[in-house]
């Protein structure tokens, strides 16, 4: 009887103790907007990100959906409910959020490399393919990120805090 009571108990307790998704990273509030043609998907989104390390948690009110997206180790974990995107747009969502936040270790650095040469004019990243290419244009200011896929032609506008990236 006691070691039924000691394994329901031990199940109960376990279960309350949560997994902390941020790692007890710091965490920023933003609104993340995917764009193509006359086309917008918002999405309220929480980010902890610093080199090696990104946890994004996206949710819309408006399908009642979410997304969880983790880097680690230059792995990614995506889980999607209930969005209007399927599995092939949030691989490709991957390739944006490294040209955002890693590409040419700016503003964070990662230990994967996935594109080409990257150049810094000003405060915009041009990011290109391993063959050249220009695939990316990243714009950062105090408050917004604005990301342009040159080649499939739409574009991810992130509006965060002034002082909420770039601290290295």
């Amino acid at each position: 009887m006691r070691l039924i009571l000691f394994s329901v108990l031990s199940a109960v307790l376990l279960a309350g103790c949560g997994y902390d998704f941020f790692m007890n990273k710091p965490v920023t509030k933003q609104i993340v907007s995917i764009s193509s043609g006359d086309r917008t998907l918002s999405l309220d989104g929480e980010v902890a990100v610093e080199d090696d390390f990104l946890a994004l948690k996206l949710k819309s009110e408006f399908f009642r959906g979410n997304a969880d997206v983790k880097l680690e180790d230059g792995k990614y974990s995506i889980k999607v409910r209930n969005l209007p995107l399927d599995e092939s747009k949030f691989q490709q969502f991957e390739k944006d959020i490294y040209a955002i936040y890693y590409a040419g270790d700016y503003p964070h650095k990662s230990s994967v490399k996935m594109f080409g040469k990257t150049e810094m004019k000003g405060k915009t990243k041009i990011v290109y393919d391993t063959d050249g290419y220009e695939i990316y244009k990243v714009s950062y200011s105090n408050n917004q990120i604005y990301m342009l896929n040159v080649l499939m032609e739409y574009s991810v506008v992130i509006d965060i805090g002034a002082d909420s990236w770039g601290q290295n």
